[in-house]
């Protein structure tokens, strides 16, 4: 067993060691100002401390954000750059597209190009290659944005001959904390900008709750995934298949998405304060959702409908 353990630490440090040496380079390319930008440094030095045994923690996994002018009016689009632990060789990074010019779902349709690029032209994945992708991404970026207006008119077209069917959806999130004002307004903006309806109770034992239509609630999810995390996850997904004459808010349960932060009368304010358990069980009993609590904290309740 010590040996097996011995093994994957030694494949996670090698894939770790690939990694820096891939973000060392795009330092060197990408070097004008603001051109790659890190959230926090301090993580680089982590995974460089880990690899060279100086310690035994991973504080996070490494991100960072390329902004580059790929657009002919010389407007700077911006690519973030996620990389899984096991990456390269294992696991694959996830790329996303953001662009004050375009909307959340052509956004979307470039990342879903992105990834099929990955997947189907990316040869060998044993070694580093977002500087590949980035590259493709540049030398293409005009003919990626076309195909995918193009493939748009076309999904359009045949969604106008079919029944209409949606996917409502609802997500419940975890996170060991949440904190950053920077996340809590991108959590707030990104889940009103796609109209989703929920609450995030921010603080340490972070909860997020969005839902709403399909595509909008894993947009969402790949919208804040990449923030800087110590820990998140999906801990329960609810789905369910509506027919496009039923009105989807009937399916909602939360009206609007806002922050709760479940504390007393005077600590309102306070995301440092422990949230009272007695009200946040009482907030989801008020709104269906008592069930949840075996998922977050193990209780036994009913299970709920969606």
């Amino acid at each position: 067993m010590d040996e097996q353990r011995l093994q994957e630490e030694d494949v996670l440090k090698d894939c770790l060691r690939k990694q820096l040496d891939e973000f060392h380079m795009l330092s060197s390319i990408f070097c004008n100002a603001g051109e790659l930008h890190v959230d926090n440094y301090s993580f680089v030095d982590n995974i460089s401390a880990y690899i060279e045994g100086e310690t035994k923690r991973l504080e996070a996994k490494l991100d960072y954000q390329l902004k580059l002018p790929l657009l002919q009016n010389g407007e700077k689009v911006e690519i973030r750059v996620d990389l899984p632990y096991l990456y390269p060789g294992i696991e694959v990074p996830n790329f996303v597209i953001r662009s004050a010019s375009y909307p959340r779902e052509k956004e979307r349709a470039i990342t879903e190009r992105i990834e099929r690029y990955v997947s189907e032209e990316v040869v060998d994945q044993s070694e580093p290659y977002v500087y590949q992708v980035i590259s493709w991404i540049q030398d293409n970026f005009e003919e990626i944005t076309k195909f995918e207006d193009d493939q748009s008119r076309s999904s359009k077209t045949q969604s106008s001959e079919t029944s209409g069917e949606i996917i409502f959806e609802r997500l419940w999130i975890y996170s060991h904390h949440l904190k950053s004002k920077a996340k809590r307004q991108t959590i707030l903006k990104t889940a009103r900008d796609l109209n989703l309806t929920g609450f995030s109770r921010p603080g340490k034992r972070a909860i997020i709750c969005v839902e709403g239509r399909q595509q909008d609630t894993q947009e969402f999810w790949r919208t804040i995934r990449p923030l800087k995390w110590q820990k998140i996850q999906i801990k329960l997904v609810e789905s369910k298949t509506v027919d496009r004459f039923e009105k989807l808010d009937n399916r909602r349960r939360f009206n609007g998405f806002r922050e709760e932060l479940f504390t007393e009368v005077g600590d309102e304010n306070d995301e440092e304060v422990p949230m009272s358990m007695s009200l946040f069980m009482k907030f989801l009993d008020k709104h269906n959702s008592g069930y949840i609590r075996k998922e977050f904290f193990g209780f036994d309740s009913v299970e709920g409908e969606l």
